[in-house]
């Protein structure tokens, strides 16, 4: 009878954590009232750490079950819904043009003997054109990415830095209802718009290469 009450609690606790994001499928371990092993298979669309958290935090609000980090082990396989680069994607080229009011860009990123292009257009203000590179950037590297991934830009902030002048991206990635927010940066040195597409890169590249 014990066994049997064990088995419906491993399972409906299975159940819930089945149903976080990024999980694929789980098996838990009970010993007596406690839980004793979690394993979770998931996608490679979060971090390890972040699916242990979510699995704390579940059982917690659930059940009441403040689990030890230590009992839960993940194995990561990539996914359909996981963002694949072949290789760092390069830039390319990048042009704008200008009219008294609006402004538009089209960015061209390499991935080996492929090219990828994507264009934005906006408001012919400073940060207005900065914003609407990284866009274009973000266009192009959606021509490449799996059409499931979402990718906007959150902001991008010109700062000074040990005296010369630099540019931050932040970028949002969602992928199913999991959003997460990278960031990269690049020296501006003489070409604005090029440190922008290299900032957007540097975020993405860094984070989603090899996923």
């Amino acid at each position: 009878m014990e066994e049997i009450r064990q088995m419906n609690a491993a399972k409906e606790y299975a159940d819930l954590v089945d149903k976080l994001s990024g999980i694929i499928k789980s098996h838990i371990v009970i010993s007596g009232e406690e839980i004793t092993e979690i394993h979770a298979l998931s996608d490679t669309s979060r971090s390890p750490k972040q699916i242990a958290r979510d699995i704390q935090s579940a059982l917690m609000v659930r059940f009441g079950l403040n689990v030890d980090h230590k009992l839960i082990s993940i194995a990561q396989i990539p996914s359909e819904n996981t963002v694949k680069f072949k290789d760092r994607l390069v830039f390319e080229e990048i042009s704008i043009s200008k009219s008294k009011q609006h402004s538009s860009a089209c960015v061209t990123l390499r991935d080996g003997d492929s090219t990828f292009n994507g264009e934005a257009s906006g408001l012919n203000d400073c940060m207005e054109v900065n914003k609407m590179i990284c866009q274009a950037t973000l266009n192009a590297v959606a021509n490449f990415a799996d059409p499931g991934v979402r990718l906007s830009p959150v902001a991008v902030n010109v700062f000074d830095l040990a005296g010369e002048k630099a540019v931050a991206v932040s970028i949002a990635v969602k992928i199913q209802s999991s959003v997460e927010h990278f960031l990269g940066s690049s020296f501006i040195g003489d070409d604005a718009g090029s440190a922008v597409v290299k900032a957007t890169l540097d975020a993405l590249n860094r984070k989603l290469a090899n996923t």
